[in-house]
C-alpha cells in the first residue's frame, strides 16, 4: 500500500508536449516541417504507411494546438512549432548510434567530436573577442574588468570579498588581486579590510565605477543580443544554458572559494 511519504516530490513538466508528440506520426510530421514547408501529398509520400485520413486528423490536431499552419496549400510550422526544434534535434541526435568517448584516448579528435569542440571553441572566442573590443573601445577597460564591476554592481551594497569575486568570475586569486589594484587606481572601486575578518579584504564599487560600467554596458548588451540571444529561439537559449551548466558542473570550483590567499 502506498503512503503519502512515498509520493515523488517532483512533477512532470512535459505532459502537454508528450500528449501531442506521443501520438503516432505527430513527431515525424513536425520533424519534416522543421526541414521545409510541405504540401499534403508530399507528407503522404514522405511517411509510408500513413493514410490520407489519419494525416488529415493529425494535421488538424497540430493546427488546433497552434503548432502548424496552412497557407496557399502548404503546411508550415508556427513560431510555437519552431520552438520544438531544439527538442526534435536532440531526439534525432540521440537516436543516432554513437561510439563511446574514451576521455583518455584520441576519439575526441575524430571528425564528429572535433566538429563539436571547434564550433563551441570558435563561437566562444568570437563572442569574447567582440565583447572585449567593444568594451575596450567604449569605456577604455578590458572585458575582465567590466565583468568584475558587474559582479559588484549586483552584490548587496555593491561590495564583495576578494574570494567571492574570484569565485563569481572563475578567476585565480592572483588575477583578481592584479585587477582590483588597477580598478582601485582608476577610482572605480575601493578596497578595505573586512569588518569581521581581519585576514580578508572587501572590494566596493564607487560612483565612478558605476559610471564607467554604464558607459560600456550598451556595447556589451548589443554584442550579446546580436550574437548569442538573437540567433537563438527562447527554447534554444534555455537549452544553451542547460548545456553550459552541465559543462561547468564537470569542474571543481572549490579551489577558488577555499584558497585563503584570495583575501
Amino acid at each position: 500500500m502506498s503512503h503519502p511519504t512515498d509520493a515523488c516530490p517532483c512533477a512532470p513538466r512535459t505532459g502537454t508536449v508528450f500528449t501531442l508528440l506521443g501520438k503516432r506520426w505527430n513527431g515525424q510530421i513536425i520533424d519534416l516541417l522543421l526541414q521545409q514547408p510541405a504540401r499534403f501529398g508530399q507528407l503522404v509520400a514522405a511517411l509510408p504507411g500513413l493514410s490520407n485520413r489519419v494525416l488529415t486528423e493529425r494535421l488538424t490536431e497540430l493546427q488546433e494546438a497552434g503548432v502548424v499552419t496552412r497557407d496557399a496549400g502548404q503546411y508550415t510550422l508556427t513560431t510555437r512549432g519552431e520552438g520544438l526544434r531544439p527538442a526534435i534535434d536532440a531526439l534525432a541526435t540521440w537516436s543516432e548510434p554513437r561510439p563511446a568517448v574514451d576521455p583518455a584516448g584520441n576519439s575526441c579528435l575524430d571528425l564528429d567530436f572535433r566538429g563539436v569542440w571547434e564550433a563551441f571553441s570558435y563561437a566562444g572566442d568570437r563572442v569574447r573577442d567582440a565583447l572585449d573590443q567593444r568594451v575596450q573601445h567604449r569605456a577604455g577597460m578590458p572585458l575582465s574588468y567590466f565583468e568584475l564591476l558587474v559582479q559588484l554592481r549586483y552584490a548587496p551594497g555593491g561590495q564583495l570579498r576578494m574570494s567571492e569575486l574570484a569565485a563569481a568570475t572563475g578567476s585565480k586569486p592572483s588575477r583578481i588581486t592584479h585587477a582590483v589594484n588597477r580598478l582601485e587606481q582608476a577610482g572605480w572601486i575601493t578596497r578595505d579590510s573586512h569588518p569581521t575578518d581581519g585576514r580578508g579584504c572587501t572590494a566596493t564599487l564607487t560612483d565612478q565605477g558605476i559610471q564607467a560600467m554604464d558607459a560600456a554596458r550598451p556595447e556589451y548588451v548589443r554584442v550579446v543580443r546580436e550574437h548569442v540571444l538573437g540567433p537563438l529561439t527562447p527554447a534554444e537559449q534555455h537549452q544553451l544554458r542547460v548545456l553550459c551548466e552541465k559543462i561547468l558542473a564537470s569542474f571543481s570550483d572549490t579551489a577558488h572559494a577555499d584558497d585563503p590567499s584570495a583575501d
